[in-house]
Parts: structure tokens; C-alpha cells; sequence
């Protein structure tokens, strides 16, 4: 099977699932949310290990599921403190040559990317009188939607009509080219929703947000776990995905756009 057909298989796939967990929310949402998230982040725990540094991979884990999980679990945020208070004495007793780097490399994990992924819990679950009914829903999809679309887009007009690199000592395939047409496609996108489902919802500052974050800011996510991974000559975080690597290569786009759109929301409506 060539390595396009997988890639499409298993992203019919992803999608399939990732909207029946939206459509669903609550624990249904929280639970694939978590599994995606703890897994990056054990991916992301193997390119540290294989930087060198050795992080304390279970406590970072529970750590990293308190901090997916906390829009929906009450006392979350307790045990996400605990856990990382307890990264002291765990490097003080383990007696670890490398203390500072083990225990900031296992915080950086419950950060990014499972800290972040909870966003994206947080903006389905929101119990606010703006998002009333099914709106969470399609407004997360929405957001989900416009990121896959940038990196579509990206890729098609960066093949059409790319010629500057972006970032050449990372990535020299993508071009300032590619990154225009990915924010178009961000913005169509985000705007086919506004005109169909979330007229109400979403203004046009709205879609300009969602689409700066899909198609502007959530290549930086690409582009940093692409350092990340050539910084230890690695191709991808993991192979469980066929014609796609690790789910850290599949969610680093996302773990940063969600966060910025989930931002907006709460300081200008409202989340919490």
C-alpha cells in the first residue's frame, strides 16, 4: 500500500472518530482527548530520552492526565500541582545526574502537549449562554476543520506555487508560499461555517481569529516538533500511525491553535 493511500486511510480514520467524540462531548470527548494527549506525550518523552535526558515518565503521564482532563474532572488542578511539586524530591531521592533537565524536560511534557490539549476539551464543554445547544460542537469543529484545511492548502500552494522557503534550516519544503494558502484555506473554512452554522456564533473578527490561529500561528507547532525531531535525527515521534508517524506528529498544529482560539473566546465572551 503506497504511502499516499495510507495516509488517507488513516486519516478517514482520525476524523471519523475525533467528530463522533465531539458530536458526543462530555467523557467520550475527554477520554480520546486524553489517549491522544498522553500519548504525544510519551512520544515526546522518547525524542527527550533520546536527546539524553532521562524525564520521570510516569509522574509526568499523571500529571499530563490532570492536566488534559481538567475542564471536566473537579480537583484536576489540585493533582496537577501535586504531581509537579512532587518532580522535586522524585530528582532529590533518584539521585539523577542530569536533575535540572530531568524534571524540566518532564514538565515541558505536561505542558506540551497535554496542557494544551485540554483547550480543546474546555471549548467543547463550555457551559456558557453563547454556546447553546449544538454550537460548541460546531464551533470546535470548526476550529479543527480550519487547521486541517491550512495544512491542505499549505501543501497544495506551496507545490503550486512555493518558492520562498519559511524556514529552511527546519523545513526546506515549506514556503511563505505554502503558509499564505494555508491561512486562505484557515479562513474559507472558518468562513463556510459562519454562513451555514454559526451565523449567530462567530463575527467576522471571529473567522479572522480562528484563521490566524489555523493557518498563521499553528505551523509554528509543525515547525518546532520538526526542530525538535531533526535535533535528534528522527523522522517522526513514532511509527503506530500508518503514512502519518506518531500522534505527536499529528497533533502539534493543533495543540497550538486551539489554545490561541480558546483564549479569545474567554477574553472576549467568555469560557469558564
Amino acid at each position: 500500500m503506497s504511502n499516499l493511500v495510507q495516509r488517507v486511510l488513516t486519516g478517514l480514520v482520525g476524523v471519523t472518530i475525533a467528530a463522533a467524540a465531539l458530536w458526543a462531548g462530555g467523557w467520550w470527548l475527554g477520554a480520546l482527548i486524553a489517549a491522544a494527549a498522553l500519548g504525544a506525550q510519551f512520544e515526546l518523552y522518547g525524542l527527550l530520552k533520546a536527546a539524553g535526558t532521562r524525564p520521570l515518565v510516569g509522574l509526568g503521564l499523571a500529571a499530563g492526565a490532570a492536566a488534559a482532563l481538567w475542564p471536566l474532572v473537579e480537583g484536576a488542578g489540585i493533582a496537577l500541582v501535586i504531581a509537579l511539586l512532587a518532580l522535586l524530591p522524585a530528582v532529590l531521592y533518584l539521585r539523577r545526574e542530569t536533575p535540572l533537565l530531568d524534571a524540566a524536560g518532564t514538565a515541558f511534557g505536561v505542558l506540551y502537549p497535554s496542557g494544551l490539549a485540554s483547550s480543546l476539551v474546555l471549548l467543547r464543554t463550555a457551559d456558557v449562554p453563547w454556546l447553546a445547544g449544538d454550537e460548541a460542537f460546531w464551533l470546535t469543529l470548526a476550529v479543527l476543520f480550519s487547521v486541517w484545511a491550512s495544512d491542505t492548502f499549505a501543501y497544495a500552494a506551496g507545490r503550486m506555487f512555493g518558492k520562498t522557503p519559511l524556514f529552511e534550516r527546519v523545513s526546506p519544503k515549506k514556503t511563505w508560499e505554502g503558509a499564505a494558502g494555508g491561512a486562505v484555506g484557515a479562513f474559507l473554512l472558518a468562513a463556510v461555517f459562519k454562513a451555514t452554522v454559526l451565523g449567530d456564533v462567530l463575527s467576522w473578527l471571529d473567522v479572522a481569529v480562528i484563521a490566524v490561529a489555523s493557518g498563521v500561528l499553528s505551523p509554528l507547532g509543525d515547525l518546532a516538533e520538526s526542530l525538535f525531531k531533526r535535533s535528534v535525527d528522527v523522522k517522526d515521534s513514532a511509527t503506530w500511525l500508518p503514512g502519518h508517524g506518531g500522534l505527536l506528529d499529528r497533533v502539534d498544529a493543533t495543540v497550538v491553535a486551539v489554545p490561541v482560539v480558546a483564549l479569545w473566546f474567554e477574553l472576549t465572551r467568555g469560557l469558564l
